[in-house]
């Protein structure tokens, strides 16, 4: 995945130190045979979190990724961002691209779960759809979430829509090939809205030039940080598909 760090207020050596602090924890992983992060965020969730309660779930996560090991999970400032694009568009029917351990899952399934709604999540890695599962079992939410495994391309075929939203957080060099699959697919309608994480620390400049200019879209960005990390600036792309 060919992505470059885009600087804003951080400093140089906070992004180093990021990285680096990432890629040694990723060694000591390979290489000392600890558990994978995310199966402990599971066993830390299954452990403290209350069951039925998904803000007890996400809580919880919080916690993991602040005092323990730090997780890629959209986290608790962006996380309010999605919510409130899902309320703007009264949304029911959401599809998650990319879901990692759950949180996103987890939070979206809860917004769903009081209006009637469903969430079709789907997540590259066999593992961590496992975890991923569990957790939103955890919280009560097994019958408002479906997850599939594999790649929007590989399942795309199989989605019924439109949808009243879309979550895009996975592989970012995919994000515009993946909407162009959405709309090709007729699986957007005038409405529906696309949250797009991560666009202001990676750099999406082919998936922002072309929301923001091919006239289909309302697209705004929402400043915030990288989940856990108040001082490396993020964002979130909103775009509400036009048509």
């Amino acid at each position: 995945m060919a992505m470059t760090v885009r600087k804003r207020f951080a400093s140089i050596p906070h992004i180093a130190w990021f990285f680096s602090s990432q890629y040694v924890t990723n060694l000591i992983d390979k290489y000392v045979h600890r558990q994978r992060r995310e199966e402990a965020a599971l066993e830390f969730v299954l452990k403290h979190a209350t069951s039925g309660s998904p803000q007890s779930v996400l809580q919880t996560m919080d916690t993991f990724s602040r005092q323990r090991r730090w997780l890629q999970s959209v986290g608790p400032k962006k996380g309010e961002i999605l919510l409130q694009a899902l309320r703007d568009a009264q949304a029911r029917r959401v599809l998650e691209i990319g879901s990692y351990c759950g949180y996103s899952a987890t939070l979206i399934g809860e917004y769903l779960a009081a209006c009637g709604g469903h969430l079709t999540a789907i997540e590259i890695s066999r593992r961590n759809t496992a975890v991923a599962m569990q957790v939103v079992k955890h919280a009560g939410l097994a019958s408002v979430v479906t997850f599939r495994r594999g790649t929007l391309e590989s399942e795309i075929s199989s989605l019924e829509g439109p949808f009243d939203a879309i979550f895009l957080d996975h592989w970012k060099d995919v994000y515009l090939p993946d909407l162009r699959r959405l709309e090709a697919n007729h699986l957007l309608r005038p409405g529906t809205v696309v949250v797009a994480d991560n666009v202001g620390f990676f750099n999406v400049a082919d998936y922002l030039n072309y929301v923001r200019t091919c006239g289909h879209y309302r697209s705004r960005y929402e400043r915030s940080s990288v989940e856990y990390q108040d001082a490396l600036e993020d964002g979130v792309e909103v775009s509400e598909f036009t048509g």
